[in-house]
């Protein structure tokens, strides 16, 4: 049982710029949550004492990243949610745990709901949600603590949620941030000044994604049973996985296949054999890809914003399955080569010739992000990569964390692959799957590595 202690205001301790400020187009169609994240430090502290370095390194990095002590706000036209850089703050919440950290076992779905804050869109407006809460919480016997992370998706991408958590810990850890690790938060360099022009390419990544053969919708698959899990890969294992796929016929002469384009297409080819689907079912993977090194000119390495575009690879079952490893690796490959300056600019460009937000922000998720959602399961995936974020560099004074990760409510057939903390080169893919299908993915995923 975790018992909230105390809640607090943290604003920034100096004067920080006011005003509003223009959000990307790119900001617009991120999903409308906060993204939950979660840090796990095994280390003997004193309670009050750990709470107040955080308050204090918190006022600090805030100076320095102040639109997240600011508050959204909607336009009444199209829809459109601008920043106002108010620093009316975020909140820190003080909380222990009659538990101790062993007593968690696993770190993913309902064992940490109480360790992370939530944010109910539904309850509160807009213009008075806090972008960023954080739920520091002290498990039994203070040998222990979580730090619990909820930051709004419209304000920031993971790239850069995780440059701001690094940051903060290196202020409380009592160093200081290089003029290189500042924040860039100038988001006008993402707007386009010409009216959109006329669709360019065939925007895979915005078509319905294909149904079951013979189905008219997914009611039924949305409402089937859904178990998450942890799958490990050691060093050894993505090694044999990118083999498998660099051997492929095909690929000779090209760049050898990434530790991404390998895994992701051994994720894909595992549930389209687990689901046991007819070889002319056609499926989808969707993923976004970062775009900060893809548009002309780069953008800062450390641009604070979104800067993520959304992909998709397609193929029937049989072709997936038919084949090597390196056909559905190829598949994973030309989804993120289409994203060309070009290609990234046209899609900006639908984005922008909708007549409201909502219209956009449909494209990615459907009718709206509740119960019309965008259905990414059975027969189709969505696989988010953590793997070159540098998340287990945040040390805050009591050494790095033990275990690190999302901590949302498992959204089915929505796969992440994170580098493991073991510093090993290993991989983690945490997956929520149907559970009358989970056993034989697993089976799958493990056999022929």
């Amino acid at each position: 049982m975790v018992t909230i202690k105390a809640s607090y205001t943290v604003v920034p301790n100096q004067p920080t710029p006011e005003g509003i400020q223009w959000l990307s187009d790119i900001d617009q169609v991120a999903r409308l949550h906060h993204t939950p994240t979660i840090y796990i430090y095994h280390a003997k502290h004193n309670h009050g004492t750990l709470i107040q370095q955080m308050r204090n390194s918190l006022s600090k990095i805030l100076c320095h990243y102040y639109p997240l002590a600011g508050r959204l706000r909607k336009l009444e036209e199209g829809g459109r949610l601008e920043l106002d850089c108010n620093a009316k703050g975020v909140v820190l919440i003080e909380a222990e745990s009659t538990k101790t950290v062993q007593d968690y076992d696993d770190f993913f779905g309902e064992s940490i709901k109480d360790l992370v804050p939530t944010v109910d869109y539904t309850k509160i407006l807009i213009q008075e949600l806090p972008l960023l809460l954080v739920q520091v919480t002290s498990f039994l016997g203070h040998e222990a603590f979580s730090i619990g992370v909820a930051i709004s998706h419209i304000l920031c991408d993971g790239v850069a949620g995780v440059q701001f958590i690094n940051s903060w810990a290196k202020l409380a850890r009592g160093d200081t941030l290089e003029p290189h690790e500042m924040p860039f938060l100038d988001r006008t360099v993402l707007r386009f000044i010409a009216p959109p022009s006329p669709q360019r390419f065939d925007h895979l990544e915005f078509k319905p994604l294909p149904l079951i053969l013979g189905r008219c919708d997914n009611t039924a698959e949305k409402n089937k049973r859904v178990k998450a899990t942890l799958l490990k890969l050691t060093a050894e294992q993505v090694g044999k996985l990118k083999n498998k796929a660099n051997a492929d016929e095909s690929t000779k002469g090209s760049r050898p296949y990434s530790r991404f384009e390998a895994i992701a297409a051994h994720v894909w080819r595992s549930a389209c054999k687990a689901r046991g689907l007819d070889e002319n079912q056609p499926t989808v993977v969707r993923f976004n890809a970062d775009i900060r090194n893809r548009l002309i000119p780069p953008l800062p390495a450390n641009y604070f914003g979104n800067a993520l575009a959304l992909t998709a690879a397609s193929s029937q079952v049989g072709e997936i399955l038919s084949n090597s490893l390196g056909r559905a690796a190829k598949k994973i490959r030309e989804a993120i080569e289409v994203l060309t300056y070009e290609y990234i600019s046209s899609q900006i460009d639908v984005i922008r010739g909708q007549d409201h937000v909502d219209k956009a922000r449909a494209l990615y998720f459907g009718a709206n992000e509740g119960k019309d959602a965008l259905f990414f399961g059975n027969p189709n995936l969505l696989i988010t990569s953590w793997m070159r974020m540098p998340m287990h560099e945040a040390d805050f004074g009591w050494g790095k964390a033990v275990y690190l990760g999302h901590a949302g409510v498992a959204t089915q057939d929505r796969a992440l692959i994170t580098q493991s903390l073991d510093g090993d080169d290993s991989i983690i893919v945490f997956l929520p799957f149907q559970m009358e299908h989970m056993q034989l993915f697993k089976d799958f995923f493990y056999e022929e590595i």
